[in-house]
């Protein structure tokens, strides 16, 4: 383009699209990263101010009741995708469109002409695999759930591309959504780095961090059995533990309880305990994308990851990997950390890769797919290896 700044839209399935409480933050990364690409952004979202009275009526039939299940009924999908047309038509011109949460509407019905590509760090097929995963938790009957599998498939062929932040995801949009390969981009996941300063870290003396909202999900007991292991080798040895957890009555194990990103003393709090980490371990169940490698990373943390998802290519080899239910591998990982050398030189590698993972960059290359999709040149020069 010449002239204007170009114009993309952000759509989120939300009434408060680029919230940070939506996706860890995920579209509001984007739009900061599209801005900084020098993009104007234009939200699109469900509010219903200004829709069509149609598309305002329907809603409100079906806006009732937040749990899962009825927020993916066709009837809520029929009421959302014509709010989501609605505000794309209110949106005026515009040269691209980010759309994310695409099993919760018909992405054929919503866009009209701009190239479009999709983001996803997942697909729910990937998700109903893994037994520990949000969508499996819920106990469901796979009827209901194919249904939705439904609902992303066909979001997914109508957009021009589908950007991914990892090849794990990359190959299922391609074997379970039908996806031509050649319309696939790994983007990669961004983050926004922590502000912590090192101010008191000492890497003789192992401190681990651990952060994780969903106990289960994000393998907390497991740390804590390996953590007793680990304190049996080094007694000055210590875990912090930041989440929604139980009574931690364990020696050397620091409960913090939940650090909301919405509090600033919170995360003031949350930002000292990663300069003071020597180390941040993190074994999730099940992870596609943990946004927190990233961030342990950016302050030059070594990371112990999971194998399930596709967490383990966030920082490659500067993270050591483990299976959820290797207890084993675990306290070797943890104790392989307890080394001041190794856990250096892996926190060094770890702020490297973390730095490639910003905003910014991402938006380069789902702009850079965007031009590819509408053969005509946006801004930024990031790209991207396809799938």
């Amino acid at each position: 383009m010449t002239g204007a700044r170009p114009r993309v839209g952000v759509l989120y399935p939300a009434a408060d699209p680029l919230s940070r409480d939506n996706w860890s933050g995920s579209p509001a990364g984007i739009a900061s990263g599209l801005e900084s690409q020098g993009v104007d952004v234009v939200p699109v979202g469900t509010r219903t101010a200004g829709a069509v009275p149609r598309a305002r009526a329907a809603w409100a039939r079906v806006r009732s009741g937040t749990d899962v299940v009825g927020a993916r009924s066709a009837a809520r999908v029929a009421a959302r995708t014509a709010l989501l047309r609605d505000a794309l038509r209110r949106a005026g011109r515009l040269d691209g469109l980010v759309a994310m949460g695409t099993e919760l509407y018909a992405l054929s019905a919503v866009r009209h002409g701009a190239p479009t590509v999709t983001y996803d760090d997942a697909t729910l097929q990937q998700q109903w695999r893994n037994a520990d995963s949000d969508v499996r938790g819920l106990g469901l009957p796979a009827d209901v759930v194919t249904d939705w599998f439904g609902v992303q498939a066909a979001s997914s062929r109508a957009a021009d591309a589908c950007c991914v932040s990892t090849g794990w995801a990359a190959r299922s949009f391609v074997d379970d959504l039908g996806v031509a390969t050649e319309r696939v981009r790994v983007v990669g996941m961004g983050h926004r780095p922590r502000a912590a300063v090192a101010i008191g870290r000492d890497w003789a003396a192992p401190r681990f961090l651990f952060v994780g909202v969903d106990w289960r999900r994000k393998n907390g007991a497991a740390v804590v059995r390996a953590f007793r292991e680990v304190r049996a080798a080094h007694p000055a040895a210590r875990l912090d533990v930041v989440g929604e957890h139980g009574p931690l009555d364990e020696p050397g194990v620091v409960g913090h309880g939940l650090l909301p990103r919405s509090d600033a003393s919170a995360q003031a709090r949350l930002d000292e305990l990663f300069a003071r980490a020597t180390a941040f371990v993190l074994p999730s169940r099940y992870d596609p994308s943990p946004i927190a490698y990233l961030e342990a990373a950016s302050v030059r943390l070594p990371v112990v990851a999971t194998t399930e998802g596709g967490a383990g290519e966030l920082l490659g080899p500067a993270a050591l990997t483990v299976h959820p239910d290797d207890d084993r591998a675990l306290v070797a990982a943890m104790l392989r950390l307890t080394d001041p050398a190794t856990a250096r030189r892996l926190g060094a590698e770890a702020a490297r890769r973390a730095a490639d993972a910003s905003w910014h960059a991402v938006a380069g290359r789902l702009l850079a797919a965007l031009e590819e999709s509408g053969r005509r040149p946006l801004a930024g020069t990031g790209s991207a290896p396809r799938a």
